[in-house]
């Protein structure tokens, strides 16, 4: 029988996490049974095609969120009362610890983990894998101390990078191993850790066979940018409009479509309108993968000028540049955290410094101006991501480290050794002077 793998998000479907969605398809693809568990329930909006195609069931977990109800409540404070009446020693324990950390204390993760712990053991699910080292994390910590079930990590950018060390070293310490997108990342990581717990690199896999080049949509003539991502600062939104007020002042014609959502659009209409732009760029607003490779289809020039924000804050390698790159788009980004992993400049694509309009303008007017060299970019763009990002090959090495999680996980004593170690150095800290 094969073993049941729990996956641990804080909101599932995530129309901004299609690496995870793909993540989840493949490893059912290649054998593996899942469990999906979310912290949230998703906003009522539009959902990927492919989310229908999971086989795994999805329990969302009692809130205690401000939309909470009474039921939600009592649920969770039955599995906390049946946790109790079942080891009051390792309920006590595990409230020492949570106590004990130097981090925020949320009453509600706590709750959570303890709901967690409850229905792995129901469900006979032995080891979970938590996306995000920050409040997925914290909550898979705090289940495997009420139920010694193991875990394992997925870190990806601001959970590492906002994350406060402390802790993040502490969730990492009592994992079974650590995932990270980029070799950047991983690097940071190493220099974060104390522990000997295992730091992978772990590209996202893209399907290749979808995202692939084709015929070219119908064409106006005047060639078409492309920008994809969520309106927040990392993504640097505010430059790219900069550098096509730039082009288009030298009087080069180009359309510009941008995708996306979040806090940041209505900062960026308004400086689309001071810019005189309304003419040149349109913000389209979510899509669905599908609808996204219709626009790939019509694309000339993918642009995305991420930045590493003041609080720390950037990307990994963002999904949607590989994207454009297998459809064999050229793409103009930044070379800042793992990009240069990814991005070769002028040989399978262009990056420029980050917070530079003027040198990503002229970058845009090459390229426009250019479109043999947009096709040569274009090409190497795509051998790049089948040599180093396929779905199969990245996703398959996620699948032999979450089986081997299942069958050698830590043995428990030597995690309950790592938790008496943690709890000793945390109240060593909290009486130094």
């Amino acid at each position: 029988m094969r073993p049941l793998i729990g996956f641990l998000l804080k909101t599932y479907p995530k129309l901004s996490e299609t690496f995870i969605l793909n993540e989840i398809l493949e490893l059912e693809r290649q054998g593996l049974n899942l469990h999906i568990f979310s912290l949230r329930q998703p906003p009522k909006q539009r959902t990927h095609p492919g989310v229908a195609q999971v086989n795994a069931p999805v329990t969302y977990l009692p809130s205690l969120l401000p939309e909470h109800s009474p039921s939600q409540e009592k649920e969770l404070l039955e599995a906390h009362v049946k946790l109790f009446q079942q080891d009051s020693n390792t309920y006590f324990n595990t409230l020492q610890f949570y106590l004990s950390r130097l981090e925020d204390r949320r009453l509600h993760e706590f709750l959570l983990g303890g709901y967690l712990a409850w229905k792995l053991q129901q469900l006979v699910i032995t080891h979970i894998h938590a996306h995000f080292a920050n409040v997925p994390t914290a909550t898979a910590e705090i289940a495997q101390a009420f139920s010694g079930v193991s875990y394992s990590i997925t870190a990806h950018a601001k959970d590492i990078y906002l994350n406060d060390k402390t802790a993040l070293d502490r969730r990492m310490a009592k994992a079974e191993f650590v995932l990270t997108c980029t070799d950047y990342n991983r690097r940071h990581l190493n220099q974060v850790s104390t522990s000997r717990t295992p730091i992978h690199l772990a590209y996202h896999g893209l399907d290749v066979a979808r995202f692939c080049p084709g015929p070219k949509a119908q064409q106006t003539g005047i060639p078409l940018l492309l920008s994809v991502g969520r309106f927040c600062e990392k993504k640097g939104f505010p430059y790219l409009l900069k550098a096509c007020h730039l082009v288009k002042q030298v009087g080069i014609p180009f359309r510009c479509v941008i995708v996306g959502y979040g806090p940041l659009e209505d900062s960026i209409r308004q400086q689309i309108n001071e810019l005189g732009l309304t003419d040149h760029i349109t913000l389209v607003g979510k899509l669905t993968q599908e609808q996204l490779i219709d626009y790939y289809r019509q694309t000339d020039l993918f642009v995305l000028p991420c930045l590493v924000t003041d609080d720390g804050d950037r990307d990994g390698i963002p999904n949607v540049l590989l994207e454009a790159m297998s459809m064999e788009i050229p793409v103009i980004s930044t070379d800042i955290s793992g990009i240069s992993e990814l991005v070769e400049s002028n040989y399978n694509g262009v990056l420029v410094p980050e917070k530079d309009e003027l040198s990503l303008a002229q970058a845009l007017e090459a390229l426009i101006r250019q479109p043999e060299r947009r096709e040569t970019l274009g090409k190497a763009g795509r051998l790049t991501v089948l040599d180093k990002f396929g779905l199969s090959q990245n996703v398959g090495a996620v699948k032999d480290w979450l089986l081997q999680a299942v069958k050698q996980p830590m043995r428990p004593q030597t995690q309950a050794s790592v938790l008496g170690d943690l709890l000793k150095m945390t109240a060593a800290s909290a009486t130094a002077p």
